[in-house]
């Protein structure tokens, strides 16, 4: 296979769950955030927002709102199934915190407008953006993807609000950026059989 610096930072990344207190500069995380407005996207409409949050009691204000939202789901169909397994994973875990207590949190949010061709996929490729080009400046990251089911429960839409997210937007994924507190983590194996040429 042939390599170069950028397939070496794709292939090496990892997603890190334990984070030290550091924080991440703000000429590191800026440029990480302009590398994501560089991703492609549909019809080159660039309908998506990056709202970084490195204030701690802005962050410990948002996990407080995601845990209530979690602990007080109503027992019916109206909630998808992924958030009520989530919420049963999170209940018993008393420390608990959805971005790993990371030092940011880059929430991607774009908006509900059906006519906005792919807002799924363009913060998707945003955020992907986001996690390689954090590699390769040493900053460690995570796929966060619980509040994409909760861009609109009150207590979540409330801080959406004041952090200047409009409510025609909704989250499609987040970024836990920060530095790794833990031991270095090896690559799963990767699954045979999902690549197929046609020639």
């Amino acid at each position: 296979m042939l390599t170069n610096e950028t397939i070496q930072s794709i292939l090496t990344r990892r997603s890190i769950k334990i984070y030290k207190e550091d924080q991440v500069p703000e000429e590191e995380l800026l440029t990480i955030l302009e590398a994501a407005k560089f991703a492609p996207n549909g019809m080159g409409l660039q309908e998506w927002r990056f709202t970084a949050v490195q204030n701690k009691d802005a962050l410990r204000a948002l996990n407080e709102a995601a845990k209530q939202v979690l602990l007080n789901l109503p027992e019916d169909d109206s909630v998808p199934k992924p958030l009520k397994n989530q919420a049963k994973h999170y209940k018993d875990i008393p420390d608990f915190n959805f971005f790993y207590n990371a030092p940011t949190l880059v929430i991607v949010t774009s908006s509900k407008d059906p006519a906005i061709s792919s807002p799924a996929a363009d913060c998707a490729a945003a955020l992907e953006n986001i996690f390689v080009a954090a590699h390769s400046l040493g900053v460690s990251s995570c796929w966060i993807n619980l509040l994409t089911r909760m861009s609109d429960f009150p207590e979540i839409r409330n801080l959406f609000t004041k952090w200047g997210i409009s409510e025609n937007e909704r989250c499609y994924g987040s970024a836990a950026l920060g530095y790794n507190g833990g031991p270095e983590k090896k690559a799963a194996p990767r699954r045979e059989g999902t690549v197929t040429l046609v020639k």
